[in-house]
């Protein structure tokens, strides 16, 4: 039964990949034509080449994102575990300025000690014998 279950998660997956790459021969196809279409015919104007690559490109990025995720940019220096590591470093950072917090606090109530002192006058009196024992 889970087996099943690994498998359809497997297949979807997969075929969700397959999906990206029919997407990106469509999207070089159709780049490709219309350009070549606005370089012949319209005289070399490429402003809606560009603006229809670039709002496809954005549609294309995010397929490509639903199906591999984010592992495969290792190549691009972006880290798979980025997420978890800035979110290390964050809890480090927010960690460390709390310690700072509180050893301030410590220090400035160690300076406000001397000022909460009373002092007492010393009496001096004479030892008796009952003082000892």
């Amino acid at each position: 039964m889970q087996n099943e279950d690994i498998y359809e998660k497997a297949h979807r997956k997969v075929k969700a990949k397959k999906g990206f790459f029919y997407h990106l021969i469509a999207y070089v196809f159709t780049i490709g034509m219309l350009y070549a279409i606005m370089h012949f015919e319209n005289n070399g104007e490429l402003l809606p080449v560009i603006i229809v690559s670039l709002s496809w490109g954005v549609g294309l990025v995010a397929h490509y994102f639903t199906a591999f995720g984010t592992e495969n940019l290792e190549v691009l220096g972006i880290s798979p575990n980025w997420e978890e590591n800035e979110l290390e470093k964050e809890l480090e950072r927010l960690t460390r300025k709390r310690e700072l917090k509180d050893q301030i606090r410590q220090e400035k109530d160690l300076l406000e000690e001397p000022k909460n002192l009373e002092l007492k006058e010393i009496v001096r009196k004479p030892l008796g014998n009952d003082d000892f024992v």
